[in-house]
């Protein structure tokens, strides 16, 4: 079977109608079905379900697309979980590596969740965990963030935990595997934490991913000990507290980063439940970019004064790279001499005020700079005018390089256009080689055609997926089809205007994806295919994905007169002129798409 026929296999065997319908309770509707979107509240359903064409959208929010999508959004996963997820509910095997690597990690996950609960118990009934107990009392957790968090205490004891383990089948090498135990100078294993108190820490969906212990005041050792990188847990991409808060964080749409687990129990004991912590003061790409997932913008709020500390906030610029928006992470201000655990219990308000008043980084900084300047004189004004244009220069994102540069010209009195001169000598943009691959043509994935023509252009033309604006998806349904063009784009960007071969892609990828690029490079590599000029390339890929958009417009119009015809039967007067209001900015938008496809516009203006 090929790769996107695993994709077409599963939505086979998983209807649309069965994966949405465990979550949203659906009435027929002619060919369609809806009911009230889970993504966001509404007393009337808005949220459309459609078996012909295998996909969902809401009128009223405006997301759509597949049941991978609709998995994706549901439980905060990638494409690649979200893949495996379906294939083994479906019964059809990815490949016999995924298979084994599945089963392994589900073992590793078994014996995680075998130790928690193990942990959990000694904590409640033996005298082994009244001191943890007692510290635990002491720290104002209460015995209902004890249970939320599932706490508990690892004795200290050489390997009571791994002999307990083992003997319920588990072998030493998945119990080193899972991050549970180290070998012993004497052979065999001892356990990892002992004399701690143990805090699980699990992956968005709630699955056990590794340990964090906190060594008891008074014991020798490290104060923290983190579970080590494990096939399970991977501390850069890992936020504690993550399925607890995800929620609030979509809700309050800002996700607040703090340092350790007992600041982000402390809040949610609070109220502050949209609260996650980094696990340190080193936040990373991985973690920025699970925390946007849930929230639309970062607040930083960790023990040390990242606010004051210049090295740490350079650091998170370099973090953010080039994939993420500077103006997404604020830095919050905690009064010196208080941690966020200190300031959360002594004034709730004190903490509520200090992330609503946190400045993004960049603005931070360009204060910060203008306190150590005289911006009266000359020089003063030149040295400082130095060092913010080298911070704009950093901002990957060209709109906010411009909201900066506004900042800067008006601290300065100085025009703008004379500073973006100064600061801008554009990217040189190579033309890469198109993609030739030496086998027989292969047919045409089971995607749409015009989802299949744009990421062929990406596919051959790489510099084209390069200057796509990744703050908003493509208008694909396919959630397949959405993944490969994110890493395309990804890649492309990352490579400095080098090709990237399709082999070094491909093993990077899960085997759907994989397998889609494969087919759309062996489709791409006919002789008869003509080679484009990187400008006639990238106008081409504009009107494909302006033809997209324009479908997309189509659906949501057709379900939105549906919705109308609903509010008429029922006379809900207000309803019935909110849906033509939005069936109005449709038509709208439907006629700017068609203005667009016959006049050259910029390749980001298809996107929305």
């Amino acid at each position: 079977m090929t790769t996107p026929g695993i994709v077409a296999d599963i939505k086979t065997r998983l209807p649309v109608l069965d994966v949405v319908g465990e979550t949203v309770a659906l009435k027929r509707a002619g060919s369609v079905y809806k009911g009230l979107c889970p993504f966001h509240p509404e007393k009337t359903p808005s949220f459309i379900v459609s078996p012909d064409r295998e996909g969902w959208h809401c009128f009223g929010c405006g997301l759509g697309g597949d049941i991978f999508t609709f998995v994706m959004r549901r439980d905060g996963l990638d494409f690649r979980e979200a893949l495996s997820r379906l294939a083994e509910r479906a019964g059809v095997e990815l490949s016999e590596r995924t298979a084994r690597e599945d089963r392994r990690r589900r073992r590793l996950r078994e014996a995680l969740e075998g130790a928690i609960t193990w942990y959990r118990e000694v904590l409640l009934r033996t005298p082994q965990g009244e001191r943890a107990r007692h510290y635990l009392t002491e720290r104002g957790l209460s015995d209902e963030t004890l249970e939320r968090f599932a706490v508990g205490y690892a004795p200290n004891a050489w390997d009571a935990m791994s002999k307990r383990l083992r003997a319920r089948g588990f072998s030493d090498e998945e119990l080193m595997a899972s991050g549970l135990s180290s070998p012993s100078n004497r052979g065999g294993v001892i356990d990892k934490f002992r004399g701690r108190v143990i805090i699980p820490i699990r992956d968005q969906s709630g699955r056990a991913t590794g340990l964090g212990g906190r060594i008891l005041p008074g014991a020798e050792g490290p104060k923290y000990l983190n579970t080590p990188t494990t096939p399970l847990f991977d501390k850069s991409r890992t936020l504690f507290g993550i399925d607890l808060a995800k929620a609030a964080m979509r809700r309050d749409k800002v996700a607040v980063v703090v340092e350790g687990y007992t600041d982000v129990m402390a809040a949610h004991q609070a109220g502050f439940t949209n609260v996650v912590a980094s696990l340190g003061t080193a936040l990373t790409a991985g973690q920025i970019e699970l925390a946007l997932k849930y929230a639309d913008e970062i607040a930083l709020a960790y023990d040390v004064d990242l606010a004051g500390d210049s090295a740490a906030r350079g650091g998170l610029l370099a973090q953010l790279g080039p994939n993420h928006s500077v103006s997404k992470v604020r830095l919050v201000r905690i009064p010196a001499g208080k941690d966020p655990d200190e300031l959360i219990r002594s004034d709730p308000e004190g903490w509520r005020r200090a992330v609503a008043d946190a400045k993004d980084v960049v603005t931070f900084e360009i204060d910060r700079l203008a306190g150590e300047y005289s911006l009266d004189s000359v020089p003063g004004k030149r040295a400082f005018t130095g060092r913010v244009l080298a911070l704009i220069k950093g901002v990957p994102d060209r709109l906010e390089q411009g909201f900066y540069l506004q900042k800067l010209a008006r601290l300065i009195s100085v025009d703008e256009r004379t500073l973006a001169e100064a600061m801008s000598k554009g990217p040189i943009v190579r033309r890469p080689a198109p993609a030739r691959a030496a086998d027989a043509p292969a047919p045409k994935p089971s995607i749409g055609a015009l989802e299949a023509e744009a990421l062929e252009l990406m596919v051959r033309y790489p510099a084209l997926a390069s200057q796509l604006d990744d703050t908003q998806p493509l208008p694909f349904r396919s959630a397949v089809a959405q993944q490969l063009a994110a890493v395309l784009a990804a890649k492309a960007r990352a490579s400095n205007g080098e090709p990237v071969t399709l082999e070094t892609l491909v093993a990077e990828l899960d085997p759907a994806t994989a397998g889609l690029a494969s087919e759309l490079a062996a489709g791409s590599a006919t002789e008869d295919e003509p080679t484009l000029e990187l400008a006639a390339a990238e106008e081409t890929l504009r009107v494909c994905l302006l033809r997209l958009r324009e479908e997309r417009i189509d659906e949501a119009m057709r379900d939105g007169r549906l919705l109308l015809e609903d509010a008429q039967r029922d006379a809900d007067g207000p309803r019935l002129a909110e849906i033509e209001q939005r069936i109005d900015r449709l038509g709208r938008e439907k006629a700017e798409v068609t203005r667009a496809m016959r006049t050259p516009a910029d390749l980001a203006g298809t996107r929305r």
